[in-house]
């Protein structure tokens, strides 16, 4: 029997067991590259999160398309990415905006439908007010809301390339033409102070009137005044009342929120209004300064977009304004 050195044996043995590691490790990384490309061109690798949509109408995405081609209005469909919201068309009569914040969905009017600008203005607006909401943690919308929401929808416009051909191919649109037209012609206070007028005026078809800040806030005051009675829950019961009268909550709801109020012990009962009390208090707080933040904002963008502006008033110099 022919017997082999040890070390010689040792070093043959080496060099087959390194070539039989670098064969697995050669087909390893093989395997890994193409597992790699196949997940790359599936789309699989970077979508493991689930994609976002906001709408399943095709409409409303060209809108969404539109408003986020537009320097305004890129850095809120940024935001609505963050922090989704559904857009659907209302079922409900009306050429105003409609919210279902406590459900996450915002109804646009329908008959907008076959105008794209004019449904990217509808969406402008509704979307930035969703964003203030979000912001501010306030869950009910108010007439300031509405104003500097019709402003930044009016800039949004301008920066569309909005034409008054676009509102006379619409039957539907003279509160949005009458709204963009104060503004280009008349400036940030009166389009605002259009906005608040329509906000406060009778149309239950959209969820107006509405309320103002300051009546809020002192309805809040009630609250914090209302201790060791039961004008407490009776305050609270009666704007969920309010809020069913507008469409936004059933009855079933409110009188839920009433008997969960009212099971509360009354030991605690204290620390709960001065807990509501202070984050109420913080949220009118934040609306107020983006409120303000917004109405100097807008008036910093007509000085920068003069021209534009005037551009504008040539091409609507025939609309109808409010009387």
């Amino acid at each position: 029997m022919n017997l082999v050195p040890a070390r010689q044996y040792d070093r043959k043995t080496a060099r087959q067991a390194k070539g039989r590691r670098t064969g697995i490790v050669s087909r390893c990384c093989r395997a890994a590259a193409a597992l790699f490309l196949c997940l790359l061109s599936s789309g699989c690798f970077f979508n493991n999160k689930r994609q976002i949509t906001l709408t399943s109408e095709p409409s409303i995405e060209r809108a969404l398309d539109i408003l986020a081609g537009t320097r305004e209005g890129k850095p809120l469909t940024r935001f609505l990415s963050k922090n989704p919201v559904r857009f659907e068309y209302a079922n409900t009569p009306g050429d105003c905006h409609k919210f279902s914040l406590r459900t996450g969905r915002i109804y646009l009017p329908k008959e907008y439908k076959s105008s794209d600008i004019l449904l990217t203005l509808a969406l402008a607006r509704a979307a930035y007010i969703y964003r203030l909401s979000v912001i501010s943690g306030l869950q009910e919308v108010i007439a300031e809301e509405e104003e500097i929401g019709a402003l930044f929808q009016a800039r949004v416009g301008l920066e569309a390339a909005l034409t008054n051909k676009d509102f006379e191919r619409n039957p539907f649109a003279g509160e949005l033409q009458s709204a963009f037209c104060t503004y280009i012609m008349e400036g940030t206070k009166s389009a605002a102070l259009a906005a608040r007028t329509a906000a406060l005026s009778e149309q239950p078809q959209c969820q107006r009137p509405l309320e103002t800040l300051q009546v809020q806030r002192v309805w809040l005051e009630k609250t914090r005044e209302a201790i060791n009675n039961e004008s407490f829950f009776q305050l609270l019961y009666d704007r969920d009342l309010q809020d069913v009268r507008k469409g936004l909550i059933s009855v079933n709801e409110a009188m839920k929120n009433d008997a969960a109020i009212r099971a509360i012990p009354l030991y605690e009962i204290y620390r709960y209004q001065r807990a509501f009390y202070d984050k109420q208090r913080d949220i009118f707080a934040r609306i107020e300064k983006l409120y303000r933040g917004a109405v100097k904002g807008d008036e910093s963008w007509r000085k920068k977009h003069r021209i534009t502006i005037d551009l504008a008033r040539k091409d609507f110099s025939a609309c109808n304004m409010p009387e």
